[in-house]
């Protein structure tokens, strides 16, 4: 960190320990009275992605419930919160409750309840069964408070389940929560605030379906910016580390700011809402002096990989309706549904069809995009880096070389090195998506699923002189392809560039496994 420069934590998610510390904090207490203040209501869930500050939250909002005023001087909610009323808080962070099996989480749960008993000074009533355990704590505690109610905050409410969703274990986890999380309906009457985060939405027939009285405001625009920065809070709270990293890059202030835009903005969590920055990879670039990929450091979750071997995403094309944005069960997964909870996409449009609202979603920023794309693309590719990286190198030479013939042969080569457990169950569709995301990784401008007015071209490439159609088949021909581009006038989009246009049909054999015919015409 450069002298003179705003202290950004990346490490740091105790609200006490990063304002003792002084550190920088983008003041968010204004939309946490909007909860805490007992005018929305008294229990809220919310859902955000890991690193945008959910723990930090929940560490303000205990700060706040207990009366430490001195942490609040300066920031909005300092003067409107009254301060002579302070509520006993029960704050567990379920993010350190990881376990192998059902038996050992319950356990933790009883050590945590029983920290949580020591740590408000009153002693801690076990049972076996760890809801009744958690009733004794709120019962014990609300009876020590002066008006006989307790705060609850808690923490990552999924992270139990998450390291066993698509595993015959995800039942009893489920189950297991679903007990847990019942008390929080049952002693209602006791609870002054309740605050849940978690990165995974679940039905509400799921984990939740005795708690009916929780406020979900996931997608609400009241919070839409709660969590990660806008625009204007990064240039009020980061003006010196704004113009240091462009004095080490050689671009002006503002020219930086648009870096960060490109690099770490663009996730919306409300249709109509701005869009915001994700924080702890703005504090990492302020820290290291250099924009990096800092997504990439959490990989992506290995059973969203499995599944993709099986059924790779489309990720050209991504609309869901709002049920399909809003949860599923953990027995089932919706992988566009989970990896817009987790953050590899955002809202980028919305729109209503009689009754119906659908959601076009996107990836948020380079960042993200870079991180899904490599980790994919490594996944089709196979483990030989070295492989891969001169069947790329033949794909963007052919490319440059204007040879649609090398360009061809280089992805023949590329389809019969992919593992027999990732093409054994493809459709036409998965081919395209391979073919999409191995040409985005390696930067080339491509589209996928491009629509015209007479259908939707599977792929088109672009490159400064020329323009590729391409069309895919799966056990057909690839004169069939062609004769798609041709009937269906595909090359109209392209014509107003005035850059030549080739037409280039795949047809790719089930039996086989890889491309079985390739038709190239150059068109007139």
């Amino acid at each position: 960190m450069i002298f003179g420069m705003e202290k950004a934590a990346t490490d740091i998610y105790t609200f006490e320990n990063l304002r003792n510390g002084g550190y920088s904090y983008v003041d968010k207490t204004a939309i946490l009275k909007e909860l805490a203040g007992d005018v929305r209501g008294r229990q809220f869930f919310i859902a955000r992605p890991r690193r945008f500050g959910k723990s930090l939250a929940i560490s303000t909002l205990k700060c706040l419930f207990e009366g430490k005023r001195d942490l609040f001087k300066g920031l909005a909610i300092e003067p409107e919160w009254d301060w002579s009323k302070k509520w006993p808080v029960i704050h567990l962070d379920m993010g350190s409750a990881q376990s192998e099996s059902v038996s050992e989480l319950k356990v933790i749960w009883r050590s945590m309840l029983s920290n949580e008993c020591v740590r408000n000074g009153i002693a801690f009533r076990d049972s076996e069964v760890p809801s009744i355990a958690f009733s004794n704590v709120i019962n014990d505690l609300a009876a020590e408070s002066d008006d006989g109610q307790v705060v609850v905050l808690i923490d990552e409410y999924d992270k139990p389940l998450l390291g066993h969703l698509m595993t015959p274990q995800a039942t009893e986890f489920k189950n297991a929560l679903k007990a847990f999380y019942s008390v929080l309906k049952t002693l209602e009457g006791k609870q002054r605030f309740l605050f849940i985060t978690g990165v995974s939405k679940f039905s509400k027939v799921s984990i939740f379906s005795d708690l009916n009285n929780l406020k979900d405001y996931t997608l609400e625009s009241v919070v839409a910016t709660l969590f990660g920065y806008t625009h204007d809070e990064v240039r009020r709270n980061f003006p010196q580390s704004i113009a240091a990293l462009g004095a080490k890059l050689g671009k002006s202030p503002e020219e930086t700011f648009n870096e960060i835009v490109k690099w770490y903005d663009g996730y919306r969590f409300a249709d109509d809402a701005e869009p915001v920055i994700n924080p702890v990879s703005l504090g990492m670039t302020f820290d290291t002096m250099r924009f990096g990929n800092w997504w990439s450091l959490t990989a992506m979750p290995t059973f969203l990989m499995e599944f993709f071997k099986v059924r790779p995403l489309d990720v050209s094309d991504l609309s869901v309706t709002e049920a399909d944005l809003a949860a599923y069960e953990p027995e089932h997964i919706k992988p566009v549904t989970l990896l817009f909870q987790t953050g590899y996409l955002t809202i980028k449009s919305c729109s209503q069809t009689g009754g119906i609202w659908r959601y076009g979603l996107k990836f948020p920023n380079m960042e993200v995009e870079n991180s899904f794309l490599v980790d994919l693309s490594a996944l089709y590719i196979g483990t030989d880096n070295s492989g891969s990286a001169n069947i790329a190198a033949k794909v963007v030479n052919a490319l440059l070389a204007r040879d649609p013939e090398a360009f061809v042969e280089a992805f023949r080569e590329f389809f019969a090195a992919i593992p027999y457990d990732l093409t054994s169950k493809q459709n036409e569709q998965s081919w395209q998506a391979i073919m999409y995301v191995v040409l985005r990784v390696i930067g080339i401008n491509v589209g996928g699923e491009v629509r015209t007015h007479k259908g939707r071209i599977d792929l088109t490439v672009e490159t400064a002189t020329d323009a590729y159609i391409i069309e895919v088949k799966r056990d057909s021909t690839a004169k069939k392809a062609i004769e798609q581009i041709q009937d269906k006038s595909y090359t109209d989009r392209f014509r107003p560039s005035g850059k030549p246009i080739t037409l280039i049909g795949i047809a790719f054999s089930t039996k086989r496994r890889t491309v079985s015919g390739v038709k190239i015409v150059k068109d007139a």
